[in-house]
C-alpha cells in the first residue's frame, strides 16, 4: 500500500477520513493524495462571472482552501506533513470523479468519510455508497465520529468463499501495519460434524503468523451486523474488513434486517470494503 487518495468536501464530517489517513501514513510508508471534487455548486448566486471564472484561477483558491483545511487537521494530530500532495479536480458527478482519478494515480485505497447514522444512505452518504457498488479499488469508509488513535487489530469477516485470494488481498494492507488479523466466519450449520471439519481444514490451510479463526453460530432471525456488533464489541478491531458484491441491495441485506432497516449502521470502527 503505497499511494491512498483521501477525499474531501470541506464538511465536518469529513475530517474523519483526514484523521484516519494520517494515522495511517503514521504506521506505514504511504503517500497521501487530499483530493476534492469542485462541481461549483457551492456558488449560492450563479453570475457570468462566476460561471466564466477562470478553471486555473478557481482551482488555486479551492486548492489553497483545501491546504488549509486539512493543514489545521495535521496541526490538531501534532503530525508532520510528509508525502502529501492536493488534488482539484473539476466534474459534475464527485463519485465518479474519484474513482477516475483514483485509477489514474493508481492509488492502492480511497479513503473517504460516512455522514452520519440513521438508514444506509444517510450513515454512507451518496458517494460513499455509490462507490461501493461501482469501485473496483479498495475503499477505506470511515465512521463521522472516528477518533484517530494506533491501528492494533482488523477484524475480517469472511463467507470462506474464496478465504485464501482474500487473505492475500488484506494482508497488503495489515503487513505494512504490523498488526493482526481476526478472521471472522458465522454459519448456520456450524453443529454439523462435517461443516465445522471443512472449516478447520480451512483453517489450517490458511493458518500463518498473526492470522487467528472464530466460527461462530449464525442465526437466521439475526442480520449479520447483530452477530458482528457482539464480536466486534468483544474484541475491539481498529478496522473491520469486508469483500462485497458490488451491489448496493447486497451490502443492504448484508448489514440490516428488514426489521431494522430504519435503524441504520452505526459505528465508530473504520472499514475496509473491497471488491468480491
Amino acid at each position: 500500500m503505497k499511494k491512498i487518495l483521501v477525499t474531501t468536501d470541506f464538511s465536518n464530517n469529513s475530517k474523519a477520513g483526514i484523521r484516519f489517513a494520517i494515522q495511517l501514513a503514521s504506521q506505514s510508508a504511504c503517500e497521501l493524495i487530499f483530493y476534492h471534487v469542485d462541481d461549483r455548486s457551492d456558488f449560492e448566486v450563479w453570475t457570468e462571472s462566476t460561471y466564466n471564472q477562470p478553471e486555473s484561477f478557481r482551482n488555486a483558491g479551492q486548492q489553497k482552501k483545501l491546504r488549509e483545511f486539512v493543514s489545521a487537521i495535521y496541526e490538531q494530530e501534532e503530525r508532520p506533513q510528509e508525502h502529501v500532495d492536493w488534488i482539484i479536480d473539476n466534474k459534475p458527478l464527485a463519485d465518479d470523479a474519484i474513482v477516475h482519478y483514483a485509477k489514474k494515480i493508481e492509488a492502492d485505497c480511497i479513503c473517504m468519510s460516512t455522514r452520519g447514522g440513521g438508514t444506509i444512505d444517510k450513515f454512507l452518504g451518496t458517494n460513499a455508497s455509490a462507490l461501493i457498488a461501482t469501485s473496483n479499488i479498495p475503499l477505506l469508509i470511515i465512521p463521522h465520529a472516528y477518533r484517530s488513535k494506533p491501528m492494533e487489530t482488523l477484524l475480517y469477516a469472511s463467507d470462506f468463499e474464496n478465504l485464501e485470494v482474500e487473505l492475500k488481498a488484506i494482508e497488503k494492507f495489515t503487513n505494512q501495519l504490523h498488526i493482526p488479523i481476526q478472521v471472522f466466519h458465522y454459519d448456520y450449520n456450524l453443529e454439523d460434524e462435517s461443516v465445522k471439519k471443512r472449516l478447520d481444514e480451512m483453517a489450517l490451510k490458511n493458518q500463518r503468523h498473526g492470522i487467528t479463526f472464530h466460527f461462530k453460530k449464525f442465526h437466521a432471525e439475526l442480520s449479520l451486523l447483530s452477530h458482528l456488533q457482539k464480536d466486534i464489541h468483544n474484541s475491539r478491531p481498529s478496522i473491520i474488513a469486508m469483500f462485497t458484491k458490488q451491489d448496493r441491495n447486497w451490502f443492504e441485506q448484508l448489514f440490516l434486517s428488514s426489521k431494522t432497516a430504519e435503524l441504520g449502521f452505526d459505528t465508530k470502527t473504520p472499514l475496509l470494503v473491497f471488491k468480491k
